[in-house]
């Protein structure tokens, strides 16, 4: 009997062995009258023996890597090659632009960012009117929409403001009775009693009535917002001293600054970012400022110099939004209303701010 066969079975066929011993019986060269044949040749190793050594297969450099997903066709198409798909009846496959790309590439960086624990996104800017409600629903919205919800928006602003203005739908209660009762808000399905869920995905949660918020209130709104929401975007007020703008503002991982290109929206925007400059927190460093064209008058000249200013305050990035007819009626916002160009714009804004957030 040759070692192929250590462990006969009745009718002379090799027993079924369990694992690797059954792996290595059927591997090994057996030892019969041929042994004297096969003596000079090296015994080929088993396949685990191949794999013993994690330097054999597992070292930095080697092993097969999958090659990048091929990019779909391009969707934004030029006139021209819009008529050419037309033409080939839908065969010819335009590949996308430099800009449809990047947009592409921003998308992806938002969805699949994360971080160890909820983040928490402030607006800022001490001027009523410089677009901090327009541009916190937009972004959560933007966010929401990308990453496939757990965004809440919410009126962090010390009275009540008017974000609930801008979203769509109404709740049947709002943020007050958070702050009211934190603990009865434990659950994800008490929360959604007080938001109004977008069509983007995005929960907004305003304010019904009027209250004042401390930086207490503060606090125990974002606990509860933390135990639920992957992400928050606080909509602040205008008043910079008070305690519950300066509990938002301390609480904050990263900082949106929206302004309007006029003299005094810009000022208060860079005074904000001076005030900011030499806190531990690092804001002001990392602060993305979102230049709104509202179609209202814009101060002369102004335009030109925001790269400089901003770049001299030292913040983490400007992005430049371009007018839209849907923001500016001053009603409630969807991001299926926006226009091509500022959707994309605020895309770009979203990612920016994504790839500027610091969790400690």
């Amino acid at each position: 009997m040759t070692d192929l066969d250590p462990n006969p079975s009745p009718n002379g066929s090799a027993s079924r062995l369990p694992g690797a011993d059954r792996a290595r019986a059927y591997t090994e060269r057996a030892k019969s009258e041929t042994t004297d044949v096969i003596a000079d040749l090296t015994p080929k190793p088993s396949s685990w023996e191949r794999f013993s050594t994690p330097t054999d297969v597992l070292s930095e450099g080697v092993g097969w890597v999958p090659p990048a997903p091929k990019e779909a066709p391009g969707q934004w198409l030029t006139p021209v090659a819009r008529l050419v798909k037309v033409l080939s009846f839908g065969l010819a496959k335009p590949q996308p632009g430099q800009e449809e790309l990047a947009h592409r590439q921003y998308v992806r960086a938002i969805r699949q960012a994360a971080w160890p624990r909820s983040v928490r996104i402030a607006v800022a800017n001490p001027k009523g009117g410089a677009g901090k409600s327009p541009a916190a629903v937009i972004l959560g919205g933007i966010l929401a929409h990308i990453r496939g919800g757990s965004v809440a928006v919410w009126d962090a602003s010390d009275a009540a403001g008017t974000l609930a203005a801008r979203a769509e739908g109404a709740a049947a209660r709002c943020i007050s009775d958070i702050a009211a009762d934190p603990d009865a808000y434990a659950l994800p399905a008490m929360i959604a009693m007080c938001a109004a869920t977008q069509t983007s995905t995005a929960d907004v949660l305003g304010s019904l009535r009027e209250r004042e918020f401390t930086a207490a209130d503060i606090a125990e709104v974002s606990g509860v917002l933390d135990a639920t929401y992957r992400m928050s975007v606080a909509d602040t007020a205008n008043c910079p001293h008070s305690s519950a703008y300066e509990a938002v503002i301390e609480r904050a991982d990263i900082l949106v600054v929206p302004t309007v290109v006029t003299a005094d929206s810009v000022n208060k925007a860079l005074s904000l970012l001076r005030r900011l400059q030499d806190t531990p927190t690092g804001l002001a460093q990392r602060a993305v400022v979102a230049v709104l064209h509202c179609g209202a008058p814009e101060t002369p000249r102004l335009g030109g110099d925001l790269p400089a200013l901003f770049e001299k305050a030292g913040v983490g990035a400007v992005v430049d939004i371009p007018f839209d007819a849907h923001i500016a009626q001053g009603t409630a916002i969807s991001l299926s209303a926006l226009s091509h160009p500022s959707r994309v714009a605020w895309t770009r804004l979203a990612a920016t701010v994504v790839a500027n957030v610091t969790v400690n």
